[in-house]
């Protein structure tokens, strides 16, 4: 019982000191789909400008709308060999592991890892696909990331914009990294405060 009531208490100080971190932080608020199922409509989000490491979520302008900011997840960089292809995502030939994780209405949500420089580490992330259509997006052959670019992609694979369509967006576009996620819970999200901390 005491434990139990410690590990509560470990948590709400844990939640308040993430919360007193986040009010002098930049905080966006998550208003569309488009990093869905990671990110949903309601999450807040804060925001720092730090250098950018593969699997962060980064806020970057919009290549086709300057004025609008977007969120989008970095899956390689300098020097990385990116193809697309059926659904199916390849990293200097390797490609990204898929776990089906269940059904959410119309779409699968699926995990995706992608392993960082060593010592190896698992980011682990939530795209969604929709189970109705064929895969839509391909990429001519083989895309190689030039010096000062990322490869930027959306967790909603079927119904947002980003680097499969864009190319590789310049580093200068990248306003900042995504730290801190407070929102709602489900079964794929089961905390509501979550560091979103690419590992090295």
């Amino acid at each position: 019982m005491a434990q139990a009531a410690s590990k509560k208490s470990a948590v709400v100080a844990a939640l308040i000191g993430a919360l007193a971190l986040g009010a002098l932080l930049p905080m966006r608020t998550v208003t569309d789909e488009e990093m869905s199922w990671s990110l949903q409509p309601g999450d807040r989000v804060w925001i720092l400008p730090m250098r950018v490491r593969k699997a962060d979520v980064v806020t970057v302008a919009d290549p086709l709308d300057p004025a609008r900011t977007v969120l989008r997840r970095a899956v390689a960089g300098a020097g990385d060999k990116v193809e697309w292809e059926d659904g199916s995502l390849r990293i200097n030939g390797k490609r990204m592991r898929q776990q089906e994780m269940g059904e959410a209405g119309e779409h699968k949500v699926v995990q995706e890892v992608i392993w960082s420089k060593p010592p190896a580490r698992e980011n682990h992330f939530l795209p969604r696909m929709r189970r109705d259509l064929k895969a839509q997006w391909s990429t001519p052959g083989v895309v190689t990331v030039p010096e000062g670019h990322w490869y930027l992609l959306a967790e909603d694979r079927d119904g947002a914009l980003d680097s499969r369509f864009w190319g590789p967006v310049p580093e200068a576009a990248i306003s900042g990294v995504a730290r801190l996620r407070v929102g709602g819970t489900d079964a794929w999200r089961p905390q509501p405060v979550e560091l979103l901390l690419a590992e090295e």
